[in-house]
């Protein structure tokens, strides 16, 4: 069977009044698709408490407020419909308190538990208990610390008004003068202190110069410990003992040239053996000049035996004749 146009506009019309009244409900925290369990609960003032608000207990929320109500005309008692989950067992003498659920202050049902072991059922009134806020906790928190706030700044005010009269003219040119050396030292300090990065930095130069010759350091530590080795197993008793007797004979040498004994000491002490020895060395110098210059007064060698002009020694010295060497 074909539908009209007019029916199928009729049917999705009812179909969205259907889902609009569901969720209008929902928001209001009412489920009309599942069975809830009703509880009642009465009030001398909500403080702000409004329909699908949360009902916890322990921080869990176990239902919603369904609706609210006044009892009379004078509205001196206010009725909050709870709507709770069916699987939750509350027993009689629990207590439901309206509180605030955060800083903003949004309200909520909080049921404190009680210990009867009869439950409440179904369109059942609980008792109802005095809420609190989280602002009115802080308050009664801070009262404690009011007192104790005031008591210092008394105490304060008190301190600042014994310095002030204590502060003559003088003390406060101190004062002036000691603010300004402590300027004096912090800028010292600042000064002292970008020495010290720049030391920190040639160290850290320095630590990388290490490490990039490490090798070589260690290279000349290992020498360093194998001569340290050689020189400990040398037998340096023995070579300090030569080394002594060399230098005793060494001083039996002097003490012998210091009395004159043998050839040294006598060039050295006796200035007339000096002489002669300086006049030895002259004339053998003169000699050898001489037959440098005249070698025909010693050796006689002539293939046409013609006499060759005797040359006279440069610096107009003397020659030796032949009976000097004689």
């Amino acid at each position: 069977m074909k539908l009209s146009n007019e029916a199928k506009i009729g049917a999705l019309t009812i179909i969205a009044v259907a889902l609009l009244v569901i969720g209008f409900n929902l928001l209001k925290g009412k489920n009309l698709l599942t069975r809830r369990k009703t509880l009642y609960a009465f009030y001398d003032n909500v403080n702000g408490l409004m329909p699908a608000n949360p009902v916890r207990v322990n921080g869990l929320q176990i239902g919603s407020v369904s609706d609210l109500s006044v009892t009379d005309q004078n509205a001196s008692r206010i009725r909050v419909k709870l709507s709770i989950d069916p699987g939750i067992n509350i027993p009689q003498n629990s207590v439901a308190s309206i509180v605030s659920s955060d800083v903003l202050g949004a309200k909520s049902v909080v049921i404190n538990f009680g210990n009867a072991g009869v439950y409440l059922q179904n369109d059942d009134t609980i008792q109802t208990g005095p809420g609190t806020s989280l602002t009115s906790d802080l308050m009664n928190n801070l009262k404690p610390l009011s007192g104790k706030i005031q008591s210092a700044v008394v105490a304060l005010d008190t301190v600042l008004s014994d310095i002030h009269s204590s502060l003559d003219n003088k003390t406060r040119d101190n004062l002036k003068s000691s603010i300004a050396e402590l300027n004096t030292t912090m800028k010292n300090f600042s000064q002292v202190s970008d020495s010290i990065k720049t030391i920190t930095g040639n160290i850290n130069a320095i630590t990388v110069n290490l490490r990039n010759n490490n090798d070589t350091i260690n290279s000349i530590l290992s020498n360093t410990r194998q001569i340290t080795a050689s020189i400990a197993s040398a037998d340096l008793k023995a070579t300090i003992d030569d080394l002594h007797k060399t230098i005793k004979r060494l001083n039996n040498i002097m003490a012998k040239i210091d009395s004159g004994e043998g050839s040294l000491g006598m060039l050295v002490n006796d200035k007339k053996f000096y002489e002669n020895i300086r006049a030895v060395s002259y004339n053998l110098n003169l000699l050898m000049e001489d037959l440098r210059l005249n070698p025909q007064r010693y050796v006689h060698f002539s293939l046409f035996g013609k006499k060759n002009k005797v040359q006279p020694l440069p610096g107009g010295q003397a020659g030796l004749s032949g009976d000097t060497l004689k």
